[in-house]
């Protein structure tokens, strides 16, 4: 697949890049920022992905921030690398390519904590695949047998864009872009997609996200009460606050919006990384990762800040 297209999904975004408590404080001083923000936007490091990759969808840091992964909708695979110092992906250098068959549109991807499973989602079959790894965090030791879920043919789940899990692996989160839905599917084993049953719905979002077909991407804090959508339209992020953690059918309130035209013009996928010092996007103009880094004492927050 060559050319960009907006109607195809995103990178979502996968946020639990490291799953300790523990707060990391920013070395940004937050009174240095434009009022609001926790996030500062000229703090960025940036990796170009052209040789790997053309529509760049999803990002995923882990392994503690010694391996980046990406995805896209020209490859459709997963692209692995190795950051010579961690969490900084302008120091990355490329390993791995995993292509996988099973997915002909490779939008998201997340990994469970361990490393030891990856998830890709996938807009042509409307489903979650799930490769094992014999070795955490390699793509090389992957088991091409992959399993799945299938997220069926209802419009609240068509044309899946975003990506991502509660941090304890028992809620799985996708975004559909189709009718602007996020769907919370509650996992009976935690991590395994195939035991996922019940299955809340919201599309509290619609008002900030207009354009059906968007690309867009995802990311939850670790404890479930913020989460943050990234989208090509308006090349924005919107940060909101669930009003009962991991509830998308309870109160939800939007936090507010901040742009990323000034480094990406079409947004797709996004993450946190280094217990939320550091909050990632993917877009494809240009084909770049970005990080950028949280202000003292704003983990997991990019708005919001009196």
């Amino acid at each position: 697949m060559s050319g960009k297209n907006p109607f195809l999904g995103l990178g979502l975004g996968s946020p639990f890049l490291s799953f300790s408590r523990a707060v990391i404080s920013g070395l940004i001083n937050c009174d240095d920022l434009p009022a609001g923000q926790y996030l500062d936007l000229t703090s960025v490091k940036t990796f170009n992905i052209t040789n790997e990759e053309t529509t760049p969808r999803g990002v995923f840091v882990g392994d503690d921030g010694n391996k980046m992964f990406t995805t896209g909708t020209q490859g459709d695979g997963v692209d692995q690398y190795t950051l010579s110092t961690a969490w900084d992906p302008s120091t990355a250098t490329f390993d791995k390519f995993l292509n996988v068959t099973q997915v002909p549109t490779a939008e998201d991807l997340f990994f469970s904590s361990d490393g030891t499973k990856v998830y890709v989602l996938d807009d042509f079959f409307d489903r979650v695949n799930m490769f094992n790894l014999t070795t955490p965090w390699d793509l090389t030791s992957t088991n091409y047998n992959a399993q799945y879920f299938a997220l069926g043919t209802n419009s609240s789940v068509l044309s899946p864009t975003g990506l991502t899990f509660s941090s304890d692996g028992v809620y799985m989160y996708v975004l559909s872009s189709y009718l602007r839905y996020m769907n919370r599917y509650t996992l009976s084993t935690p991590w395994d997609v195939t035991t996922a049953g019940s299955r809340q719905q919201s599309q509290f979002f619609s008002s900030q996200i207009t354009n059906t077909g968007q690309s867009t991407g995802i990311a939850i804090n670790n404890d479930g009460t913020r989460f943050v959508i990234i989208h090509a339209q308006g090349h924005e992020m919107e940060e909101y606050t669930f009003g009962t953690a991991y509830d998308v059918t309870g109160t939800v309130t939007h936090v507010g919006s901040l742009r990323l035209s000034a480094s990406d013009t079409f947004p797709t996928g996004c993450c946190w990384g280094n217990n939320g010092q550091y909050f990632y996007a993917i877009g494809s103009s240009p084909d770049l990762v970005y990080r950028f880094e949280t202000c003292s004492g704003g983990a997991y927050k990019i708005l919001g800040r009196p």
